[in-house]
């Protein structure tokens, strides 16, 4: 598995973080939404001016020979917000009508 680490800077006041961001990934298919991981529950926390909290977004390696998708933004809205900001990245995922991993982001957490 591949991973995106995600990382938000408060540049205001001090704020309540909490949950999942929304994130999609353009492709040279189209935008796929990412899901949550459902396993993982964040904790609530007062994100401080200039501090930092993150998010991690796993992803399938595509190790299959084929050229698979390629993922070429990340369109990342911070929880409980409406303004997204669109990151560009650069992954292969492998095309697999199995369920052999899948895109999923973690709940945000504070850093330290």
């Amino acid at each position: 598995m591949g991973s995106i680490l995600i990382t938000f800077t408060n540049t205001g006041s001090s704020c309540r973080m909490s949950g999942f961001p929304g994130v999609d990934l353009k492709t040279n298919y189209g935008t796929q939404s990412v899901d949550r991981n459902k396993q993982e529950v964040g904790t609530p926390f007062t994100l401080k001016a200039g501090k930092r909290a993150t998010a991690n977004v796993v992803y399938p390696i595509n190790n299959t020979g084929g050229s698979g998708v390629q993922g070429t933004a990340l369109v990342v809205t911070p929880p409980n917000e409406t303004h997204h900001v669109t990151v560009p990245v650069g992954v292969s995922l492998p095309v697999s009508d199995t369920d052999k991993g899948h895109l999923e982001v973690t709940p945000v957490f504070e850093e330290h």
